[in-house]
Formats: structure tokens, C-alpha cells, sequence
């Protein structure tokens, strides 16, 4: 009899060691979690299958985010930023590290394509320039603010909004290799017309092209997307 529950009691050791050990590692901890979707989108870690999202779905540093057509997808991160994708959007969250001091924490993302919202969360807020978010063409240095954007492999248009937090101030710095340039007006953008140019000089946007981006993320009913100002 006690070699018998000696037997078991190895049994379920090697079981759970087999079981704790044969669990993915991005399973102890995530970046942050689906909060709304519409269609269908996808997250996909490197080397593993793409997973189909839903509302609730964990997403991981090292992700692949994708968006199929006529879908959209609304993401909250732990630190409170959130981030809106389009239709046909494809976004990677390079790094994700939301303990520790102020210089050890950061949130480094890239949009490849598609167009996309984002707010800035606590990162952003304790240390602005703990947060980025590249494009192929450029990159948005954040200031604490609410940015929304179109790109693809190469070119973009980055337009900064309203803050929601109205007590903050608002601005963002979009560089490249060519140059930089800084904007702190809400409704006014640069755009990156290829792979070998500085962003423009900041100007007005016409709502025109505002609408056009904000269009794609609209069809989540919870997103209420904020109107520039106008003068």
C-alpha cells in the first residue's frame, strides 16, 4: 500500500511539473485585454498559431495584432492606455512593462498599417517619453495626449485630438531620420508623404481627413471619438 501512494504522490508531482512547465510563459502575464470587438481580429506571438480574439482576450508584449476587413477592435492596456483599431490594421507591441520605477517602466508599439486611435495611459502620464508609437515611416513621441493616425508601409498621416483628460496638457513629436516636428494644437497633423521625407510642417487638418480615419473605428458603438476643435 505505500508503495502504491508512493507511486501516485510521484505521479501528480511529475504531472504538475509537467503541466506547470509546458504552459506557455506570455500565460503568467498580460499586457492587457480585449475591451470591445467588432468582426474578427487576431493575436499571434512569435512562433506560435494566430489566435482568434474576442472580448476579454488577453494580448502579450511580442503580439501581432490584426484586424480583418470591416472589423475593428478596442484595447485596454494595464497602465489605462487605450488603443482603437481599424479595419485591416495590423499592430505589434514591442515592449509592455508596466512595474518598477518610472525608468524602468516603457510601452513601445508599431503600426504597420490600418488606421488607429490611442490615449495615453499612467507610462505616458508618470514619464512621457517612456511611450512611442512607430510607424514605417516615423515616430510619435508622446507628451501625454490622444492621437489618431493612418499608415502604411510608406506613409502616414498623425493627427493630435482633444485630450480626455482636459487638465493635461496635449502634444506630440513625430520624427524620423529627416527630421522632427512638434505639435501641441488639437485638430492639426503632419504627414509623411514616403519613406525618404520629414514630416511635414504641422497645419490644420481638414476634417475631411479626420473623418476619413475616424470612420474605420466607428463601427464599435462604445467608441465615442471626439470632435477636433474647430475655430
Amino acid at each position: 500500500m505505500k508503495c502504491l501512494i508512493n507511486l501516485k504522490n510521484h505521479y501528480l508531482h511529475t504531472l504538475f511539473f509537467y503541466l506547470a512547465f509546458s504552459l506557455p510563459v506570455y500565460a503568467v502575464d498580460s499586457a492587457g485585454q480585449v475591451e470591445a470587438i467588432k468582426g474578427t481580429a487576431w493575436g499571434q506571438l512569435p512562433g506560435e498559431a494566430a489566435r482568434k480574439l474576442e472580448k476579454g482576450s488577453p494580448v502579450f508584449q511580442s503580439d501581432m495584432l490584426r484586424t480583418e476587413q470591416d472589423s475593428t477592435i478596442q484595447l485596454l492596456f494595464a497602465d489605462q492606455t487605450k488603443f482603437y483599431l481599424g479595419a485591416e490594421t495590423e499592430m505589434s507591441i514591442d515592449k509592455f512593462n508596466n512595474q518598477g520605477t518610472a525608468d524602468e517602466k516603457g510601452f513601445t508599439s508599431r503600426v504597420v498599417k490600418g488606421t488607429f486611435r490611442f490615449v495615453t495611459g499612467l507610462i505616458a502620464k508618470e514619464k512621457p517619453e517612456s511611450m512611442e508609437v512607430n510607424t514605417s515611416v516615423a515616430t510619435i513621441g508622446i507628451r501625454g495626449t490622444q492621437v489618431v493616425a493612418e499608415a502604411d508601409t510608406t506613409s502616414a498621416t498623425i493627427i493630435l485630438m482633444d485630450p480626455e483628460d482636459t487638465t493635461r496638457k496635449t502634444s506630440i513629436e513625430v520624427y524620423n531620420q529627416y527630421g522632427s516636428v512638434s505639435i501641441d494644437e488639437p485638430g492639426y497633423g503632419t504627414e509623411i508623404p514616403d519613406e525618404f521625407s520629414p514630416p511635414s510642417p504641422p497645419r490644420r487638418m481638414r476634417l475631411e481627413t479626420i473623418n476619413n480615419i475616424m470612420r474605420s473605428m466607428q463601427s464599435i458603438q462604445r467608441i465615442n471619438i471626439p470632435r477636433p476643435r474647430m475655430p
